[in-house]
């Protein structure tokens, strides 16, 4: 018995849109494949068309940048650490500085971080000086645009309309409209756009805590969830907020090296890792006091970062040009290892996702890499951009910070052809069919060489040339004293395993 329905073959409602009916058979459809490659080319083709990463730079530092901070529980929210011991945190929503606080260290501000509290209108910021061996927390209203107290906001849409005390703070970042209300509570505060009244209040803020030491700090960094910090100067400390003296010091055995970078594990929050420059990294652990285990590089090390999804793997920028990951289970040899920069790396972030990163090097690019692969997957550059020294990435893995000595913080955008603003829905499908398709063909070599294809700077070619050149002569040197001297009789050492010299327990 044949039977119909006419549900099948109308629309389900006066706006959907009408069933198409397809039969799938693919002796029905001989040209699938050469239609689809042709399609994956468009798309690649559209792809490199339309990829424009820079958004905008943040301007207002007289000096280079240095170091960045993010705070993790805002996306809106970064501070840049200047040359000249000028911090200005930045609203990357607005485009604009919150706050600037000119003298907040004598000389080069090492690091910044931001303290722990869950809400926005209480965490603080956490900086450390180079030259001047202080650490200092501050606190202002001005990190935090659009939180005021629930008690001005009494049964209105901004709160939940009962009376509270004027000490709670909504926990919502930019609640108010930028045209928001004007508050006596301190010049300059919320989401004023008077530059003059936000200058005079940083330069009138004064720390709410400050720590000092013999030797100043090379980088610091706060604990996930509790008021503990670390910083790096020749030894490792570790600080409580509340006492002015260190909880514990951390070095490795009788070592007295200077340690460039420490960094606490997001998972495994009592384990704490530092590069130094005696080409060293070296693992502690906050509980027992001590340094566990360290291992000895061929090249020093300029920054490290921890994986935020696998808490065993953690990433290493390299003076060698080159970037390594290191799983802390077995630290003979680097998971892969990651070539493509001309100069020494600088900074490196992962992606809050754990599959990607961005690295920032002294030959003035940023590139963005998978980590299954060791090529870079794009590389951003421009004209005025210099030496590139930290780098971060937004907390939605959307946008992607740099900070270099001309002055600048950079945002660009994590994927280059990704569209701003609002999308349609029909639009959405199109992108995602058109990337898929690219995803199937990539390995086709029309696809491949366009999606891979990218211009650089002359410098940049130059150097990347004459690097393999290098490589290549240096490959065949020893091969020739391989076949012509007793070396042959050894096996040729991989890649991977030359990196570490020695692994110390």
């Amino acid at each position: 018995m044949i039977s119909r329905s006419l549900d099948d073959h109308m629309p389900s409602s006066s706006t959907a849109p009408h069933p198409l009916q397809r039969n799938l058979a693919p002796h029905l459809h001989p040209f699938q494949k050469p239609r689809e490659y042709t399609r994956a080319m468009t798309a690649v083709k559209m792809d490199r068309m339309f990829a424009k990463p820079f958004v905008d730079a943040l301007g207002g530092h007289q000096d280079g940048v240095y170091c960045l901070g993010k705070d993790p529980r805002r996306v809106a929210v970064v501070a840049g650490g200047g040359g000249d011991g000028e911090v200005i945190v930045h609203s990357l929503a607005l485009r604009r500085p919150l706050l600037k606080i000119p003298n907040a260290h004598k000389g080069m501000v090492g690091g910044i971080c931001w303290t722990s509290e869950s809400q926005d209108g209480k965490r603080g910021m956490v900086t450390c000086g180079k030259l001047d061996g202080t650490v200092k927390i501050w606190r202002s209203e001005a990190f935090a645009p659009g939180l005021r107290d629930k008690e001005v906001f009494t049964g209105s849409e901004f709160a939940s309309g009962s009376g509270s005390a004027s000490t709670e703070v909504l926990d919502t970042a930019g609640a108010i409209g930028e045209g928001g209300f004007e508050f006596d509570e301190e010049e300059g505060g919320g989401l004023s756009l008077d530059s003059s009244k936000r200058d005079a209040l940083g330069s009138k803020l004064e720390p709410t805590m400050t720590y000092t030491s013999k030797n100043g700090f090379n980088s610091i960094d706060h604990h996930r969830t509790e008021s503990v910090f670390a910083t790096a100067s020749n030894t490792v400390q570790v600080w409580d907020e509340n006492r002015s003296a260190p909880l514990s010091t951390l070095a490795f055995g009788s070592s007295m090296e200077t340690v460039a970078a420490v960094r606490f594990n997001q998972s495994e929050t009592s384990v704490l890792a530092s590069v130094g420059n005696d080409r060293t990294m070296c693992l502690y652990d906050v509980r027992t006091g001590k340094a566990e285990r360290r291992i000895v590089m061929q090249f020093k090390s300029n920054a490290l970062s921890w994986c935020p999804t696998l808490p065993t793997v953690m990433l290493l920028a390299s003076e060698d040009h080159n970037l390594y990951t290191f799983d802390i289970r077995n630290l003979n040899s680097p998971n892969q290892i990651y070539k493509g920069h001309v100069g020494g790396v600088m900074g490196c972030d992962w992606s809050p996702t754990g599959e990607e990163f961005v690295s920032g090097s002294y030959d003035r690019t940023i590139r963005l890499w998978n980590r299954e692969t060791g090529k870079s997957r794009d590389v951003y550059h421009t004209k005025r951009m210099q030496r590139v020294f930290d780098v971060t990435y937004t907390p939605t893995a959307d946008f992607v910070l740099s900070a270099s000595d001309d002055g600048n913080v950079r945002i660009w955008k994590s994927n280059a052809s990704k569209k701003l603003g609002p999308v349609s829905t029909k639009e959405r499908q199109a992108m995602e069919h058109r990337q898929k398709l690219i995803e199937r063909y990539s390995t086709e070599k029309g696809v491949r060489s366009v999606k891979e294809r990218r211009h650089v700077p002359q410098s940049i070619h130059n150097a990347t040339k004459l690097k393999r050149e290098m490589i290549e002569s240096r490959k065949v040197k020893d091969d020739r004293r391989r076949s012509h001297t007793r070396a042959g009789r050894e096996k040729p050492k991989a890649e991977r395993k030359k990196t570490v010299i020695v692994e110390q327990k």
